[in-house]
């Protein structure tokens, strides 16, 4: 007897559009089944999930179901999502195939031998547990992603750090070019050591599974994995073996020349230099001044702003327009603060009023 699956159509392609992991083309060449998704019935109904190399979704919907099966994922979310939401899909597997009906609407897939999809990735012994509301969750991901560094060289920089420090859970990211530092208050420890990094395409899909998630989420980690588990789905990841490299230092000088402006007028204006930018060029830098007449910007070319700014001391800079772009995007107040020591030292960008946030630019030299 083959096993059957009765589902909505709108919920079963919420559920796979929450089961996607990023798989590589190649990957998928290579061994079909990344490219999968795991129906089984279970006790809350229909366990969907998907697995690649690194990491495990799941997600559960209500369904009459018997039995477990494995399907292509992007043919049957292609294939559910053109009928009505409401509509009741069948799936009926056997060794030989699915077949999808609805109605009068009969189609065929292939199925996956289950012996031949990837081993789930399941957390083990944990060692460090917190519960966090969902935009604290999302924020520690999203905000310092841009950045995280993608050179293969860096590999242990190529993801998010979190480790707990006091009362807080801590993410970073960094490129050896910028840092960015995110925290929140947590009641209990995460992870206490500097092994917790968690892959640039992890990060990504998990900010997706958290761009709409609301209540509380709980991260977990075991010495090799780490998971983040909502209402609506539980990802199960491996962490970068690595160890992250000590950043206090980076952000604990002391940077008495301070010069504190509008963030959507500094926005602008950095827009405005690079709408003129010459394309053919393959960095853009602006050179940055404050003292008593407000904050000065200008390029070699002879390109200059100014905007309005409060200052102590006076100090000049410069660093890439599209670095401090990105940097800009990730803060949330009305304003940013710049500090430096002295001329052409590394940059700290703060938020006066969002004490979570803290960034580094490392300066460029300017012609």
């Amino acid at each position: 007897m083959g096993d059957v699956i009765k589902v909505q159509a709108g919920s079963l392609v919420g559920s796979l559009s929450v089961a996607v992991l990023p798989v590589r083309e190649r990957q998928t060449r290579r061994i079909p089944a990344l490219g999968a998704v795991r129906l089984a019935a279970d006790s809350d109904g229909l366990c969907v999930s998907a697995t690649s190399f690194d990491a495990t979704i799941t997600t559960w919907l209500e369904a009459e179901a018997e039995g477990e099966a494995a399907v292509p994922l992007e043919r049957l979310a292609d294939l559910a999502q053109h009928f009505p939401t409401d509509a009741e899909i069948v799936i009926a597997c056997n060794d030989n195939g699915a077949t999808v009906t609805s109605g009068k609407a009969r189609f065929k897939l292939p199925v996956f031998p289950l012996p031949d999809l990837p081993e789930r990735h399941i957390l083990g012994e944990e060692t460090g547990r917190v519960e966090l509301d969902a935009k604290a969750v999302r924020e520690l991901f999203s905000r310092p992603a841009f950045a995280a560094s993608t050179e293969a060289s860096r590999f242990y920089l190529n993801g998010i750090f979190l480790h707990s420090v006091g009362d807080d859970l801590v993410a970073v990211a960094t490129d050896g070019y910028r840092l960015c530092r995110i925290t929140a208050a947590a009641a209990t420890p995460l992870s206490r050591d500097r092994s917790l990094i968690i892959a640039n395409e992890v990060t990504r899909t998990i900010s997706r599974l958290l761009a709409s998630a609301s209540g509380n989420v709980t991260l977990r980690r075991s010495e090799r994995l780490f998971s983040v588990e909502s209402a609506g789905f539980a990802l199960v990841t491996k962490r970068i073996d690595a160890t992250y490299p000590s950043y206090e230092q980076l952000i604990s000088f002391e940077a008495p020349n301070v010069v504190t402006t509008s963030r959507t007028r500094l926005q602008e204006s950095l827009a405005r230099f690079a709408a003129v930018a010459d394309p053919q060029a393959k960095t853009h830098i602006v050179k940055l001044r404050w003292n008593a007449d407000g904050l000065q910007l200008s390029t070699p070319d002879g390109s200059a702003d100014s905007l309005a700014a409060d200052f102590e001391g006076e100090a000049r800079t410069a660093a890439q327009v599209c670095h401090l772009v990105e940097l800009l995007a990730a803060l949330r107040g009305d304003s940013v603060r710049l500090s430096v020591a002295e001329p052409n030292s590394a940059i700290l960008i703060t938020d006066p009023d969002d004490e979570k946030f803290t960034a580094i630019q490392m300066p460029v030299r300017s012609p």
